[in-house]
């Protein structure tokens, strides 16, 4: 449930395959806040078969779980992820200091855009 390289994953899951077992890889979303509420966002990479053995164990720990394709692919998910995530902090780093040099008080910008479509899960907890 780490996040790892798809392409290892992949190889891993190949060999995992070949001794006659399955293989679901399940990076995972949502912190420590999110693992403590069992509400992560687990995302899948495997068979329609092995997933449907493993998603029971799954729901205790997470609400949206989604099988993506075969082994690797839950991992391929998860870079996307991480990309929206770093580039969501840094544009609201950005706007803040935008709002900053302009003359604005940065908690009052913050405060106005957490009404709007600028709100985010990282914006609401700064």
């Amino acid at each position: 449930m780490s996040s790892i390289s798809p392409i290892e994953t992949k190889r891993f899951a190949a060999e995992v395959e070949k001794l006659g077992c399955s293989y679901v890889d399940a990076p995972v979303s949502g912190g420590e806040v999110g693992a403590k509420a069992g509400s992560l966002t687990i995302m899948c990479g495997g068979s329609d078969e092995a997933f449907a053995r493993v998603k029971p164990i799954f729901e205790l720990m997470g609400k949206n779980i989604t099988l993506v394709g075969p082994a690797g692919d839950g991992q391929t998910t998860k870079s996307p992820n991480q990309i929206i995530v770093a580039l969501t902090i840094q544009a609201v780093g950005e706007a803040l200091l935008f709002a900053s040099k302009a003359g604005a008080d940065p908690a009052k910008v913050r405060q106005a855009l957490m009404g709007g479509f600028a709100s985010s899960r990282f914006s609401r907890s700064m």
